[in-house]
C-alpha cells in the first residue's frame, strides 16, 4: 500500500466547513470534537429562550386558544428540543459510520492497488467540497429567503390567531415572537438541515467516484452484496434524520388530537400520505447506494457463469468417480474430501445465486422504517386503549 492512501482523519464528512470554523472561533465548539451538547445549549439559548420571553411579554404563553399559546405549540418545541439537537447528534452517529465505510474500501482491499491514487484523489475532493464557502452561503440565503417568502400562512391562506401573530388595524401581522421565530429560529433550523443535505450529497458523489474505480468484488461473499453490505449497515444510521422529522410530525398530530378533535378515523385517512413519507425516507436513505447496482448486477451475472461452469466440471468429475464407479479400489466415501468439496462448492454457488444487486438488505430497510415510525407510538396509545394498541403493534411485528 503506497503513501497515497488516505488516513482516517482525511475522510471526515461531518466536521469542518465554514460554519464549523465560525463556531470554533466563537468558542461554541471546543477541541477536536463536535461539542454537541454545547451547541445544543447555545441553539436553545438563541431560539427558544427569546421566544419564551417575547411570548410572555405579549401574553401568549397560555393564550385564549391552544393555537395562540406558545407553551402548547408541541411542534415548535419538537423542532427546537428534538429535531435540531438530533442534527447535531448525527455528527456522532452518522459521520463516523460514513467515514468508517469509506475507509473500509481500503481496509478490506476492495480497492485494487492500481486505484489507490484515484481513491485518494476522491478523498481530496470530499475535503474541498466540505470546506467550500459557496454552498453554505447559498444555504444561509435560501434559509432566510424561505423564512421571508414561504410560510404556513401564505401556503394555506390561514388567518387564524396564533402565538406568533397579532391583529393590527384589521390585519394579521407578525408579533415580536413571530419575527424572531421566522427570521432567527426557522432559518437556523433550515440552515442546519441544508448543511446536512450537502454532506449527504458529498457522500453520494464520493460513492459514485469509488464505483468507477477498479474494485475487488466477490460474488461469494456471505453478506450477499459482493462485500459491499457494510454500506447498507452504515446507511441505517441515517434513520436519525427521519426520526427527528417524525418527532415534529408526531408533535403536530398530538396537538390536533388533544385540542382539535383529530380522531382515529381522520388519522386513518392520512395513511396514504404517511406511507408516501416512508417511501420517501427509504429512497433518500438508500438511494445513493443504487449507484452500485449496475456493478453488482454485472458481478453476479459473471459469477453465475463462471461458478456454473466450475460446478459443472467439478460435479461431472465427482459423478464419474463416485457414481459411474471410476474411484480407486478401497477408497471409501465416508470422510472423503471429495464429499466436503462437493458441499463447499454447492454452498458457494448458492451464495452467488442469492446475491443481491443492491448493497442493502430487507432488514436494513425495515430498521429504518421502524426508527422513522417510533415517534408515532405515543399517538397510537393516545388514540387507542392500551390493549388495542398492543394488538396493533403485535400485528405489525408478527
Amino acid at each position: 500500500m503506497d503513501a497515497a492512501v488516505p488516513r482516517d482523519s482525511d475522510l471526515e464528512f461531518e466536521l469542518g466547513g465554514p460554519a464549523y470554523r465560525i463556531m470554533k472561533r466563537l468558542g461554541i465548539i471546543k477541541g477536536a470534537g463536535p461539542s454537541v451538547m454545547r451547541r445544543i445549549i447555545v441553539f436553545i439559548g438563541i431560539t427558544w429562550i427569546p421566544l419564551f420571553i417575547f411570548a410572555a411579554m405579549e401574553g401568549h404563553l397560555l393564550g385564549p386558544t391552544p393555537r395562540a399559546a406558545f407553551l402548547l405549540d408541541f411542534a415548535t418545541h419538537a423542532r427546537i428540543f428534538l429535531a435540531v439537537p438530533l442534527l447535531f447528534t448525527a455528527e456522532l452517529v452518522v459521520g463516523p459510520r460514513m467515514r468508517a465505510a469509506g475507509l473500509r474500501f481500503i481496509d478490506a482491499k476492495i480497492i485494487r492497488p492500481e486505484s489507490y491514487r484515484e481513491f485518494a484523489a476522491a478523498v481530496g475532493r470530499v475535503q474541498r467540497r466540505r470546506e467550500a464557502y459557496l454552498p453554505e452561503v447559498a444555504f444561509l440565503i435560501m434559509a432566510l429567503a424561505g423564512a421571508r417568502f414561504i410560510n404556513l400562512e401564505q401556503l394555506t391562506g390561514l388567518t387564524t390567531d396564533n402565538w406568533h401573530t397579532t391583529w393590527q388595524n384589521g390585519e394579521l401581522r407578525l408579533s415580536a415572537s413571530g419575527l424572531w421565530y421566522r427570521f432567527v429560529a426557522i432559518p437556523l433550523l433550515q440552515f442546519f438541515v441544508l448543511r446536512w443535505v450537502w454532506r449527504l450529497v458529498i457522500w453520494t458523489l464520493f460513492l459514485w467516484e469509488v464505483s468507477r474505480l477498479r474494485l475487488n468484488l466477490l460474488a461469494t461473499h456471505t453478506d450477499l452484496s459482493a462485500g459491499l453490505g457494510f454500506l447498507g449497515v452504515a446507511h441505517v444510521s441515517m434513520a436519525i434524520f427521519p426520526f427527528g422529522v417524525g418527532c415534529v410530525i408526531a408533535a403536530e398530530i398530538a396537538f390536533r388530537t388533544h385540542f382539535e378533535g383529530l380522531d382515529l378515523g381522520r388519522l386513518q385517512g392520512m395513511a396514504p400520505l404517511l406511507l408516501a413519507y416512508l417511501v420517501f425516507v427509504e429512497v433518500v436513505t438508500f438511494g445513493p447506494l443504487l449507484i452500485f447496482a449496475p456493478l453488482l448486477a454485472h458481478t453476479r451475472l459473471e459469477a453465475l457463469r463462471d461458478y456454473g461452469i466450475l460446478v459443472q466440471h467439478h460435479n461431472q468429475l465427482f459423478h464419474d468417480k463416485w457414481i459411474n464407479g471410476d474411484r480407486p479400489a478401497g477408497e471409501d466415501a465416508l470422510g472423503n474430501q471429495d464429499m466436503s468439496s462437493l458441499v463447499d462448492l454447492g454452498s458457494s454457488y448458492t451464495v452467488v445465486r442469492q446475491m443481491r444487486i443492491v448493497p442493502f438488505s430487507t432488514a436494513n430497510i425495515l430498521r429504518v422504517a421502524s426508527i422513522a415510525c417510533m415517534p408515532g407510538l405515543p399517538i397510537l396509545f393516545q388514540l387507542l386503549p392500551f390493549t388495542e394498541a398492543l394488538k396493533v403493534l403485535a400485528g405489525v411485528l408478527v
